[in-house]
């Protein structure tokens, strides 16, 4: 029985000095992330937005039958959404540290899970949509990122009359 109890003991000690992950290039990257994501909100921020792009970033789109960008369309995705929509949010945030497909051990890259929410600029109409979205950090650079929700659902949806 002493064994059994030794055993148990040593094992849940092994288990208490488990190494936490070293989340401090999340933890940075995802207040870069943040106010990436704050540009949306805030359109006067375009010009860091684009600064914090790199030449070579591969965007996930969100519209239907896009695929994967580079910098010239992420850069005139931003200024669509920036320059039509107004009072714009990003609500109920969940955000979570990227990890390596492979490891399943933090990466430093960034993911977050949110709504949107805001107004067209030409129609009036109010939108809502659930959104997930993933950043890549190099250098303080968007290296890599995606979009999922749907955006041209939501586009057609409030620019129409």
């Amino acid at each position: 029985m002493k064994k059994i109890i030794l055993l148990f003991a040593l094992a849940s000690l092994g288990v208490a000095c488990e190494q936490q992950p070293d989340l401090s290039v999340y933890e940075a990257n995802k207040a870069l992330a943040e106010e990436l994501m704050n540009s949306y909100v805030s359109p006067t921020d375009y010009d860091f937005f684009a600064s914090h792009i790199a030449d070579d970033i591969v965007h996930q789109s969100p519209m239907y039958g896009v695929g994967q960008v580079g910098k010239d369309a992420v850069l005139d995705q931003a200024k669509f959404y920036m320059g039509n929509f107004e009072n714009v949010t990003f609500n109920n945030p969940i955000w979570l540290p990227g990890v390596n497909n492979e490891t399943l051990q933090p990466d430093g890259g960034v993911r977050v899970y949110g709504t949107w929410e805001g107004t067209s600029i030409a129609s009036g109409k109010s939108f809502s949509v659930d959104a997930y979205h993933y950043f890549g950090f190099k250098e303080g650079k968007l290296i890599e990122s995606g979009d999922f929700f749907d955006a041209t659902g939501m586009v057609m949806a409030v620019c129409t009359r």
